[in-house]
């Protein structure tokens, strides 16, 4: 073989691999981007799922939200879909790796949990995680204390502003009417807060809410719409077996 044919040869191989290397790379090393801000990753899982992937984040990032700010540190694991940050895990968080400083309608988020963001670069759902094997955890709405699993965030004026997903509480709930609940006959029920209507409503799928009206005797609820901040009663669906 002449030296001309190796050459072309050469070039052939080169080119034959060379591309699939150069297409790998740029492969595992996407960029996401949350509200302008630039996050690179290594992600060796896209060259597999290419749609939806895990990666490493390269170097440190700060995402502004608007409920606060979310750290995340070099080598923090992150879910991305599409060129955009889909999931921020719990493990992260434990780990040290990520951190936040969120607040939400004037609740403190705790430090381990497990963010997700919509589309639009929006947390819609934060899920409590007291260890890898509890996720509820004891937080502070309105200045009582409960057990919440999970928050979902709406952005549609056709649903609830907030959504908290609540397993119970250590201590009976007294509206500003002097009406007592009673949440220990629940598990999974749902405080839905209306921001702009002012009013919350708490309702559930699973046992009942107990509510007892002043003069009267616990009653079981389906669901009870109050004013906000644990205000007073204005109306409740009465619970069937």
């Amino acid at each position: 073989m002449d030296k001309s044919m190796m050459k072309k040869l050469v070039k052939t191989v080169g080119i034959t691999v060379g591309i699939p290397l150069l297409l790998s790379a740029l492969m595992v090393f996407p960029v996401l981007n949350f509200h302008g801000t630039r996050i690179p990753l290594f992600a060796a899982a896209r060259i597999v799922t290419y749609d939806r992937f895990t990666g490493r984040v390269l170097g440190d990032r700060v995402l502004e939200t608007e409920y606060g700010e979310i750290q995340l540190r070099h080598l923090s694991r992150v879910l991305g879909a599409n060129k955009k940050l889909v999931d921020i895990g719990f493990i992260e968080f434990e780990a040290g790796r990520a951190s936040h400083n969120l607040v939400v309608h004037g609740i403190e988020i705790p430090p381990n949990v497990s963010i997700t963001f919509n589309r639009f670069d929006r947390i819609s759902i934060i899920v409590m995680h007291g260890s890898r094997y509890n996720d509820t955890q004891e937080i502070t709405v309105s200045g009582k204390r409960l057990y919440v699993s999970r928050f979902f965030l709406n952005y549609s004026e056709d649903l609830p502003d907030i959504g908290i997903t609540i397993d119970g509480t250590p201590e009976y709930i007294t509206l500003t009417d002097d009406a007592i609940l009673d949440l220990s006959e629940l598990w999974g029920a749902g405080l839905s807060i209306f921001k702009n209507d002012e009013r919350w409503i708490l309702g559930t799928n699973f046992g009942y809410v107990l509510l007892k009206l002043p003069g009267e005797e616990f009653t079981r609820y389906r669901s009870i719409t109050f004013r906000p901040d644990w205000g007073e009663f204005i109306e409740g669906e009465l619970w069937e077996e």
